[in-house]
């Protein structure tokens, strides 16, 4: 199935707010295959799916923004079983809290919504459902359902005559303001008694990977690395491509 027109075209817009529907991004996934359009949204979903994490001495605790595989089993449920003959395509919205996925034709015919979230599987589109079932993006027993609610409440479904539509809560980062259980050095602040412990975990470490685990931006990370370094808690060994990070006060 080529999307090549505006009827078959799939669109991901993301807001910025949950009351107060500013648009920050909208991509329209039209103009080449499904298949195509199924990598490129989930390629989507994944990159926009943030880590939470929490670096105490020697652990590092992490938290996503919510269970990928789930949401990918959400996304090709909704672009198989979608009734692609009535000229509408599923929409895809992303908003702080929450994903939300529409699909058109509601359940279909001769499922209950009681079924439904069972697993009973009838698809609307039996050729789709085989090609994306060869592509391993889709089981044909109805076992994506049950998968899904093995980390998401069956509330999460809202069944309407002619739409399913499926909104996604997203986790809360409650590491965020959390205080360090232990903070080794005393003079030092809580990101940078995080630096310290992370270095401490792997001295080949890198300020974009310090950036990402801590999730603040590189300039962050310089700033407090030149204090670390000025006070000679830590210096440089070797090259900045083969070298490590020595950790001069314990």
């Amino acid at each position: 199935m080529l999307a090549d027109n505006n009827n078959l075209s799939v669109q991901f817009a993301k807001y910025d707010g949950d009351d107060v529907y500013n648009l920050i991004e909208n991509e329209d996934f039209g103009f080449c295959s499904l298949i195509k359009i199924t990598n490129n949204i989930l390629n989507k979903i994944m990159l926009e799916n943030k880590t939470y994490t929490k670096i105490e001495t020697l652990t590092r605790k992490e938290i996503k923004m919510y269970d990928y595989n789930a949401v990918k089993e959400l996304i090709t449920n909704a672009l198989v079983h979608n009734d692609w003959c009535n000229g509408y395509s599923p929409k895809f919205e992303m908003f702080d809290e929450k994903l939300v996925i529409s699909s058109n034709g509601g359940i279909q015919e001769g499922v209950s919504q009681e079924e439904f979230l069972e697993g009973f599987s009838n698809p609307r589109n039996p050729e789709l459902m085989r090609i994306f079932r060869d592509l391993n993006f889709v089981e044909q027993l109805g076992t994506g359902i049950q998968r899904v609610l093995k980390t998401y409440d069956k509330e999460i479904f809202e069944f309407y005559p002619n739409h399913i539509r499926v909104t996604v809560p997203f986790s809360k980062n409650k590491f965020k303001n959390e205080p360090l259980k232990e903070e080794r050095y005393k003079n030092l602040n809580k990101l940078q008694n995080s630096i310290m412990n992370l270095i401490m975990d792997k001295p080949s470490i890198t300020q974009e990977e310090l950036a990402r685990l801590l999730d603040v931006n590189k300039r962050t990370i310089i700033r407090n690395f030149k204090v670390l370094i000025d006070e000679k808690y830590i210096e440089r060994i070797g090259a900045n491509k083969n070298g490590y990070w020595k950790v001069n006060k314990r």
